[in-house]
C-alpha cells in the first residue's frame, strides 16, 4: 500500500495560501505609486551645531543708573514725628477749653504722603485727613494753606498758634 503522506502536504499548501491571502494583500500593491516611492535619504550635517553655543556676556562696564539726589530738606519721617509730637499740645488745649480730645490713632497712624519741598510735607492722619506739616515754621495747616480750611476736629482740638487755618463752613 501506498502511504498518503504526499497528499497531506499538498492539501495543506492551498489552505495556508487562503489563510494568508488577506494578510499578504494588506501589505501593499505590487505596482509602485508616488506614495510608495522610497523616501529621499536624510543626511545629518555634522559641521552645524544643533544648538547655538553659549557665549560669554560682554565684559564692558555698564554705567549704573544715576543715583537720585537725596532730598536736602527734612524727611517725611521728621514731618510725621513733628505731627505726632503735637498730640500732647492738642490734648492739653482741648481739655482746657472743654472740647473733645482727638483720638490717639489720628497721631499714631499718621504717615507722610508727599514732599512739597521747602520743609513741608503732606501728612495723612489716622482718620484719613490730609494736613500740611511745615517744619520750617513749626506749624500744621490744611492743604489750602495757612489761611485755608483746617479740618474741624483740629480747629476745636488743637491750639491755634500750632494749627493754622479756619474751620470749614
Amino acid at each position: 500500500m501506498r502511504s498518503r503522506r504526499t497528499s497531506v502536504p499538498s492539501l495543506l499548501l492551498p489552505v495556508l495560501a487562503l489563510a494568508l491571502a488577506p494578510a499578504l494583500a494588506a501589505c501593499g500593491d505590487d505596482q509602485p505609486t508616488e506614495a510608495a516611492a522610497p523616501a529621499a535619504p536624510t543626511v545629518e550635517r555634522v559641521d552645524e551645531p544643533a544648538v547655538e553655543p553659549v557665549t560669554e556676556p560682554a565684559t564692558e562696564p555698564v554705567d549704573p543708573a544715576p543715583a537720585e539726589e537725596a532730598p536736602s530738606g527734612p524727611s517725611g519721617e521728621e514731618a510725621v514725628a513733628f505731627f505726632r509730637s503735637t498730640e500732647a499740645d492738642c490734648a492739653a488745649f482741648a481739655l482746657a477749653v472743654g472740647n473733645d480730645v482727638l483720638p490717639a490713632y489720628y497721631f499714631t497712624d499718621a504717615f507722610a504722603a508727599e514732599d512739597l519741598g521747602n520743609g513741608s510735607w503732606v501728612v495723612v492722619d489716622g482718620g484719613g485727613a490730609e494736613l500740611v506739616v511745615d517744619l520750617t515754621a513749626g506749624v500744621v495747616h490744611g492743604v489750602d494753606g495757612p489761611s485755608g480750611v483746617l479740618p474741624i476736629e483740629y480747629s476745636f482740638g488743637c491750639p491755634e498758634d500750632l494749627y493754622l487755618g479756619s474751620i470749614a463752613e
